[in-house]
């Protein structure tokens, strides 16, 4: 696998939300990946050198280019940078990198635990399941502040309605409880992990978001007795 610095051309660009926004690239040398791995973009932005890792949103099935989705930050240097790329631009990558992956090899089942833009590898491993037509049991369970805040939300719904055996839920915590019914409100807590695990104790579980909600999913998946070789964490400085 490569791991040089190389040229990736920005070949489409998609808003996902008002802060938010997907990169299509070309790879100048394209390099194989799996799903739930990460690159490192590396520019120079006003004199400064600045490098930031970002995980792979799109399947390696889908070979012919990689996609990777940017959420402005409070410290926004890189993400403001990649948020305002066009078309036809080029940036410096390198890549792969990361142990947190998921395929059929991996695990029969696997629940996908993500808050805010950590929800960036679940969606390559949700297409990666569609593209290689898995009929194995997977659970995405995604918690965002706002409505507006989520990332991908027609894309989840719909991947989850067509794949077998695959069920993704999310959780507001930021919007009145009367507004969107439809829709659980409350955090990934405890009592909702207890309920939600059942039948899948034996499976592994991949968590991805801030620091605070990584450290609180892996201490909730313990209290639970899910055994630490069981859980893999990706979480955003």
């Amino acid at each position: 696998m490569a791991k040089e610095t190389q040229k990736a051309k920005i070949i489409k660009r998609f808003q996902e939300t008002d802060d938010t926004c997907t990169i299509r690239l070309s790879l100048e040398d394209p390099f194989e990946w799996s799903p739930g791995q990460f690159i490192m973009v590396q520019q120079v932005i006003k004199g400064e050198s600045v490098r930031r890792a970002y995980s792979v949103s799109s399947s390696p099935t889908r070979a012919s280019y990689m996609e990777i989705t940017i959420r402005q930050t409070a410290n926004p240097t890189m993400s403001k940078f990649l948020n305002e790329v066009q078309v036809g631009d080029e940036i410096n990558v390198r890549g792969p990198y990361g142990r947190f992956i998921w395929t059929e090899e991996v695990s029969e089942k696997a629940v996908f635990l993500a808050a805010g833009s950590g929800i960036t590898p679940f969606r390559a491993f949700l297409q990666y399941k569609l593209d290689k037509k898995l009929t194995n049991p997977v659970k995405l369970l995604y918690s965002c502040g706002h409505r507006e805040n989520v990332i991908f939300d027609e894309e989840l719904a719909e991947l989850s309605s067509i794949l077998p055996n695959c069920k993704y839920e999310l959780s507001l915590t930021r919007e009145p409880t009367d507004k969107y019914p439809e829709i659980r409100k409350g955090r990934i807590d405890l009592d909702y992990l207890k309920e939600e695990i059942k039948g899948f104790e034996d499976a592994n579980f991949y968590v991805c978001g801030s620091p605070g909600f990584v450290t609180t999913m892996m201490d909730d998946l313990t209290k639970l007795g899910i055994p630490e070789d069981e859980q893999k964490r990706e979480q955003w400085e």
